[in-house]
């Protein structure tokens, strides 16, 4: 098993980096004057919010990547292609923020083109954990201890995980912490994930890119306590798509190195429901004239228009997430 000195180091380095790294800049993005655009039809109340930082996604992946390379064993083989699709939709996310700044509207890249840029992302991901000997074509089934060998059908399936989880973690990117709140359970979880898997590995090799995943995993729950130093109600700055795009990523290949993307729906839980909430909303709009099932989607901003507060609806998504992320282990251990 990664050792704790290690695991306790990755979360450290990455706290330390974003804590004390967060604060100069946040004041370059404010010199700069990146700040973010509300959406006029978006929560009324949201609309204080424009002219509060954006980009801060930038301070998460400082942190991630410093803790997590600089606690690793040197066993890189899921480490660096996971550190590097983390790089890589952070870059999208950040071209999108820089247009939706330049603009001075929340309009970044075009729909069409952003969906491009995931596709091209997610499509070289697949590739490599399709060829990759570390990872292969196989699943875990869970309570079976067996595995679903997909064969070629791995790569859409895996491109499929990719973009969807990436998605799902940007629309749940609407509320002061919550996409990283969520996203701080969720890594905690794979901390312990991956440890039981290096414990269950007997391969060497296998057992020590499993052990560097644990701690990549530290790492991503540091750099995600560091943010929320500046992230939490009431936000000094937003992670953007920087931070949410780069976030859905790892997420996605954390779940796929460890070949359990199948326990994703249930550690995820709370990205799922802002995914299925706008899906909903949008098809009945649609499709039954112009009739909403929700106030507003995603379903954190039909809390918010009930008269929630933004706090405990991030607080509400945290325990929930929690909850789901020990059921997701309770499987993976049964």
């Amino acid at each position: 098993m990664a050792s704790m000195h290690r695991l306790l180091l990755g979360a450290l380095v990455a706290f330390l980096l974003c804590a004390l790294g967060g604060y100069p800049l946040l004041l370059l993005l404010r010199r700069m004057g990146l700040k973010q655009s509300e959406r006029a039809e978006g929560p009324a109340s949201h609309l204080k919010k424009a002219g509060t930082p954006t980009m801060g996604g930038l301070m998460l992946l400082l942190g991630w990547i410093g803790g997590g390379l600089l606690s690793a064993s040197g066993s890189y083989g899921l480490l660096l292609p996971t550190l590097l699709i983390l790089v890589l939709c952070g870059l999208m996310g950040f071209l999108d923020d820089f247009i939706k700044v330049r603009t001075g509207t929340s309009m970044g890249l075009l729909p069409y083109q952003k969906v491009m840029l995931q596709f091209v992302i997610s499509l070289l991901a697949a590739a490599w954990l399709y060829r990759s000997p570390l990872v292969g074509t196989g699943i875990e089934l869970p309570f079976s201890h067996r595995q679903w060998e997909l064969g070629f059908l791995y790569i859409p399936f895996a491109v499929f995980v990719l973009m969807g989880t990436m998605n799902a973690v940007n629309l749940t990117d609407g509320l002061d912490g919550l996409a990283a709140g969520t996203g701080l359970v969720v890594q905690v979880a794979f901390v312990i994930l991956f440890s039981l898997l290096q414990r269950q590995q007997a391969p060497e090799p296998l057992s020590n890119h499993l052990g560097d995943m644990a701690v990549f995993s530290a790492a991503g729950a540091g750099a995600l306590m560091g943010f929320l130093l500046y992230n939490a109600y009431p936000a000094k700055v937003f992670m953007g798509d920087t931070g949410s795009l780069a976030l859905g990523g790892a997420i996605a290949m954390q779940a796929l190195v460890s070949r359990s993307p199948l326990l994703l729906p249930l550690m995820g839980v709370c990205f799922v429901v802002s995914a299925l909430s706008v899906i909903l909303q949008v098809g009945s709009y649609k499709l039954r004239h112009g009739k909403r099932v929700f106030k507003m989607a995603p379903l954190h901003h039909h809390f918010e228009l009930l008269g929630v507060e933004e706090p405990k609806i991030t607080a509400w998504y945290m325990l929930l997430t929690g909850v789901f992320c020990a059921l997701s282990l309770y499987i993976f251990t049964n």
